[in-house]
């Protein structure tokens, strides 16, 4: 079994617009795995056709370093775009669920997507890809790292 790696400390990018708060520290911090060569390939080759694999290869190198998402002690930060990019936060006791989800191209990649569900029940949808963190190597891992978190929050802030 795989492991993610051990936590990280790399602060969110402030080009991206991405500023912590004041006692927030960084938990963890991921980008795709095998997003390029593994989870554009099908979806290219089954719907949009082989002659366009080529661009689909380029976009997916390019997004590849352009999707990151952290875990801080106070929220799950996620960024992605491809000329421009989209940046969304939820405070973990905002948090109402972190479900696993695999699509076909993602299982024949061997990855899984997380889906954060905030208590407004809103998550991803084909219009809003920002509350899906894609690629992700080892999701039952990463999942448990986010609720054990979300946990420690609401420890902390619940009334005596």
């Amino acid at each position: 079994m795989t492991t993610i790696p051990p936590i990280t400390h790399e602060d969110p990018p402030s080009d991206f617009g991405i500023r912590l708060m004041d006692g927030e520290e960084t938990l963890l911090s991921l980008r795709p795995y095998r997003f390029v060569r593994y989870a554009i390939l099908p979806l290219a080759l089954s719907i949009i056709g082989l002659p366009l694999v080529p661009v689909s290869f380029v976009w997916a190198f390019f997004a590849q370093h352009r999707y990151h998402y952290w875990l801080t002690n106070k929220r799950v930060i996620w960024c992605h775009g491809f000329i421009g990019y989209r940046v969304r936060s939820v405070p973990l006791e905002r948090i109402a669920d972190v479900v696993i989800s695999r699509t076909l191209p993602e299982m024949l990649a061997g990855i899984s997507s997380i889906e954060i569900r905030d208590m407004t029940g809103q998550m991803s949808n084909l219009n809003n890809l920002g509350a899906k963190w894609i690629g992700v190597k080892d999701a039952p891992e990463v999942q448990k790292r986010i609720l054990e978190q979300i946990k420690l929050v609401n420890e902390r802030t619940r009334p005596l």
